[in-house]
């Protein structure tokens, strides 16, 4: 089974920054029947994709500050985990396409 998700914005190119796209994304996890070994699980996926940087609480890939391209970062909603940023957007992909693969697996809910 994929990772389900939904696009509350997809891969938008953002006018005077040359090859760089606005992306929200929202991945389906259901957080009700996650356990302690799913959310080691979920750090260490994290920590495992491109561009992670690791000294922050919440968790950012590509850099650290939204007010400076690039960066994404992402955070626990009651829908699912929300992934936002603004980061060119091969490295938009190629981080989806490896973080959908490594989630696999992960419970998730059917919308």
């Amino acid at each position: 089974m994929t990772v389900p998700f939904y696009d509350n914005l997809e891969a938008t190119p953002l006018d005077g920054l040359c090859c760089l796209v606005e992306v929200e994304r929202v991945y389906g996890l259901d957080w009700g029947r996650f356990d302690d070994g799913h959310w080691r699980r979920l750090s260490g996926i994290y920590e495992g994709l491109p561009g992670a940087v690791r000294h922050r609480d919440v968790p950012w890939w590509f850099g650290d500050d939204e007010d400076v391209p690039p960066f994404l970062r992402a955070s626990v909603e009651p829908p699912g985990l929300r992934v936002y940023g603004v980061l060119p957007e091969a490295d938009w992909w190629a981080w989806d396409e490896r973080f959908r693969a490594a989630a696999e697996g992960l419970p998730t809910r059917a919308w």
